[in-house]
């Protein structure tokens, strides 16, 4: 009977430390991804393939389309000083038409940019478009 009463005590002793120990915990609050000044993205590192994958294909921004051509920097650059690009890629993106890449895009492309994408465009714009 003694030997259930220690082994009574020192269990219940260590769900209550347990327990306790617990209670004092505190996450972080969590912190959404952000530009940092020890990443530098650039047209020709991170942007080109973005766009390509989402941007510059047949009937949208290449080479001879009224829409632009985005597949180089110099095609692209008017657009990212006049403010058009970030205005339909960041300011309008939830807008299913004017947003880019807009939702009739064709089934093989993007209707919408990832997460880690769009950060890396905020970042590109933040960090003044920088070609390379």
């Amino acid at each position: 009977m003694r030997k259930y009463l220690i082994v009574s005590i020192f269990f219940t002793a260590y769900l209550f430390l347990s327990l306790q120990a617990c209670t004092n915990d505190e996450l972080p609050e969590p912190s959404a991804p952000s530009c940092n000044t020890t990443t530098t993205v650039t047209y020709e590192g991170e942007i080109k393939a973005i766009i390509d994958n989402s941007c510059a294909y047949a009937g949208c921004h290449i080479s001879g389309f009224s829409s632009g051509d985005f597949t180089t920097y110099d095609g692209i650059e008017g657009f990212t000083t006049s403010g058009s690009f970030m205005d339909r890629v960041i300011t309008q993106r939830e807008d299913p038409n004017s947003g880019m890449p807009p939702n009739y895009a064709v089934d093989d492309r993007p209707k919408d940019l990832t997460d880690e994408e769009l950060l890396l465009v905020e970042c590109w714009i933040d960090g003044g478009y920088l070609e390379n």
